[in-house]
């Protein structure tokens, strides 16, 4: 076995493709640390199910003494990923959030904002050289000689690009590219500059604690609804709706670590009642949907 042979116990091993968790199962019951990365939703919840598994099978057997095992781990969500998995949903969620005017027959630039042209990066990496090459065959040359002869000491445009993470010479390419022309370029990079952006989120739930129980009474996701031209008051069961539940029955604020991961089989729904176990404290639930678009929320044990 390749992480037996090539690694000791507490080595870290990483495994950028996790898939169902394999490496990470296998590096959990022989004693060594891991890091992995999957862009698949699925991936990531296949993986989670099967760790708490694991976790929960090293607590029922005698362990080798001198053999430290990591069963602890956290889920991280890195660059938005539940926001931006949809390139074409994330363009319009980010006009919508930096109150951008959306430019609609504009095949160069998305929107305008402040007198500045808006241009959205891709939003699923980071931005480089190579990705300007559409913008720049868009330049109207024509109009620019012209703002030019009106205005030489005036840049011929304002143009702001907006990204996930971008190489460090971005504005300066643009602006070189754009030669004899000056223009005048700014980047916005949401990772760095708007940490606290927040994106409107429509799905609707209704989660409470009575007799002992976590029960989901309602949960409406707008977008599938809208998507399948669906009202509300239509929804017979929620549960139809729902790709998976994940509940932290002590939620510390930062990030959720799933102690329940509901995830049903082929013809089968979610549960949406659940026992809350005594030492509970604040509680936090991430339900998925069928489109992977997910609402998340807290209550206190006791509510």
């Amino acid at each position: 076995m390749i992480i037996d042979r090539f690694s000791e116990p507490g080595y870290l091993v990483f495994d950028c493709f996790m898939g169902s968790g394999t490496t990470q199962s296998v590096a959990t019951k022989l004693g060594r640390r891991f890091i992995g990365a999957d862009i698949n939703l699925g991936a990531i919840q296949t993986t989670t199910k099967r760790l708490i598994k694991v976790a929960e099978e090293l607590g029922q057997k005698p362990l080798d003494p001198d053999t430290k095992h990591y069963a602890g781990f956290e889920v991280y969500n890195v660059n938005h990923y539940d926001i931006f998995r949809n390139p074409v949903q994330a363009k319009e969620l980010l006009l919508e959030a930096l109150e951008v005017q959306k430019l609609e027959f504009s095949a160069v630039f998305d929107g305008e904002k402040d007198g500045r042209m808006v241009k959205i990066m891709p939003v699923n990496r980071i931005a480089t050289r190579a990705d300007l090459n559409e913008l720049i065959a868009g330049f109207d040359y024509k109009a620019w000689e012209r703002k030019q002869n009106e205005r030489p000491n005036r840049p011929v445009e304002k143009i702001t690009l907006i990204c996930m993470g971008h190489e460090p010479d971005l504005a300066a390419q643009l602006e070189l590219a754009a030669k004899p022309f000056k223009i005048d370029v700014e980047v916005v990079d949401i990772l760095r500059d708007k940490a606290n952006l927040e994106f409107k989120r429509d799905s609707e739930a209704k989660v409470v604690v009575k007799n002992g129980e976590l029960t989901i009474e309602r949960f409406y996701p707008m977008n599938l609804l809208q998507k399948l031209s669906l009202q509300k008051e239509s929804v017979e069961d929620w549960k139809e709706l729902v790709e998976s539940v994940l509940i932290d029955w002590n939620y510390d604020g930062a990030v959720l670590q799933p102690a329940v991961v509901d995830i049903p089989g082929k013809n089968e729904m979610v549960k949406g009642i659940y026992k809350v176990p005594e030492d509970a404290g604040t509680i936090r639930v991430k339900i998925t949907d069928l489109l992977s678009e997910s609402w998340e929320g807290s209550v206190a044990h006791g509510d």
